[in-house]
């Protein structure tokens, strides 16, 4: 019985070995495929309420708002994005 116990144990880690060698020679073969996800940077994280959370995410030369609710998809608005910034530019112009 604790031979079986041992040996179980023994597997179970094997197996486990097993998983992150293959998974870090998976990684090793391609790693330009996770390199996407470093040029993603958490520049101000603050909590609206104990549900929602507003991030400002810069992604590259991008800066991205993002608001974040418990039970609701998240909304993402570009920030210093030059489209945004002509047509705010223009609505200023027409009211002056």
């Amino acid at each position: 019985m604790t031979y079986e116990k041992i040996a179980l144990v023994i597997i179970f880690l094997g197996a486990l070995l097993a998983v992150q060698i293959y998974l870090y020679a998976r990684y090793r073969s391609n790693p330009k495929a996770y390199k996407s996800i470093s040029g993603l940077k958490v520049v101000s994280r603050l909590n609206l309420s104990k549900t929602s959370q507003l991030n400002i995410v810069n992604a590259g030369d991008e800066s991205f708002l993002i608001v974040c609710c418990k039970n609701s998809s998240a909304a993402i608005v570009p920030l210093n994005s030059e489209k945004i910034t002509d047509n705010l530019e223009g609505l200023g112009d027409a009211h002056v």
